[in-house]
């Protein structure tokens, strides 16, 4: 199995420990405790294959034209509507939307001529510039991120808007996987069938453990970005993570490297001053041997 993308959770789990003791007439008593410990969870999202994609469409679809049978209008009925009322973009938002596209254009262009050089072949204000150049990036991204969610608001109520909705949720009941110590994945809903999967879920949802809870809501944030087109390989993920979560989620990682940076100099330091310490005694001690010759010699 092919893995999209992997995450940590803290889990505390209980665990059903055997101790063996002897009793005061020599027998064998077992006790059985209740153990707690706190583990790290890895959570993966497994990496979809071509019959997965063909069973979403199909959900889609079917869940489409459930909403639109309920009454639901569609996107374009909706647009029409809106067009005939005189639209829903002022000119001036039309003209700040096409600048904001504009100007992610230009800077992913500058990018790119940056990138054909190569790190190690660029000067250092190159790679400054590099580095300026893709924090700019990322907040133009978030302006028209959030200026296209502004707008999708309008049509929250479209039948295509609950149909997507549907289908994100779909996919999370068939991504989700939970990786032990040795590697082992377990499905997060190992129920057969949508329906089975999805019963699951609301077991999860109506439950009081908080693990459970921080689980699903992060599986669930972290497939709407994938289905929107935000993240498709582990490297979009991991920008995700520092744009929106960066406090959290970047702990998980940089400890493993800058533990060794710390370890470096930790070493160094006590090898160079523990022996300018010891030196000094040595040499005061034969100084002070040296004063009782004289003084035998006086009382002789």
């Amino acid at each position: 199995m092919r893995k999209l993308f992997n995450f940590r959770i803290g889990r505390t789990i209980t665990e059903t420990k055997s101790e063996t003791s002897k009793n005061d007439k020599d027998e064998t008593v077992t006790v059985e405790k209740e153990v707690k410990t706190n583990i790290s969870q890895v959570v993966v999202l497994r990496k979809p294959n071509r019959s997965l994609f063909d069973e979403a469409e199909l959900f889609y679809g079917v869940r489409l034209s459930e909403g639109i049978k309920a009454g639901l209008l569609t996107r374009a009925l909706l647009a029409k509507r809106f067009s005939n009322d005189g639209g829903i973009l002022s000119e001036d938002d039309k003209s700040r939307y096409a600048d904001m596209y504009l100007q992610l254009y230009e800077l992913q262009m500058d990018m790119d001529k940056l990138s054909a050089i190569g790190e190690s072949k660029r000067t250092s204000a190159q790679n400054q510039k590099f580095a300026d150049l893709s924090e700019e990036v990322t907040n133009t991204k978030r302006e028209l991120t959030d200026f296209e969610m502004a707008q999708s608001s309008l049509f929250e109520q479209t039948a295509e808007n609950r149909a997507r909705n549907k289908t994100i949720l779909w996919w999370t009941l068939q991504l989700s996987y939970l990786e032990d110590e040795e590697g082992e994945l377990t499905a997060v809903f190992p129920q057969d069938g949508y329906d089975g999967k999805l019963a699951r879920y609301d077991e999860m949802e109506e439950s009081d453990d908080s693990f459970e809870e921080e689980l699903i809501s992060k599986l669930l944030y972290y497939v709407s970005f994938w289905y929107v087109g935000k993240v498709n390989s582990e490297d979009d993920f991991k920008r995700l993570l520092m744009e929106t979560e960066g406090a959290e989620e970047e702990e998980v990682e940089e400890p493993k490297k800058e533990e060794p940076k710390k370890e470096e100099p930790k070493k160094e330091e006590p090898k160079k001053e523990e022996p300018k310490k010891e030196e000094p005694p040595e040499e005061v001690e034969p100084k002070v041997k040296q004063t009782p010759n004289p003084d035998e010699e006086k009382s002789g």
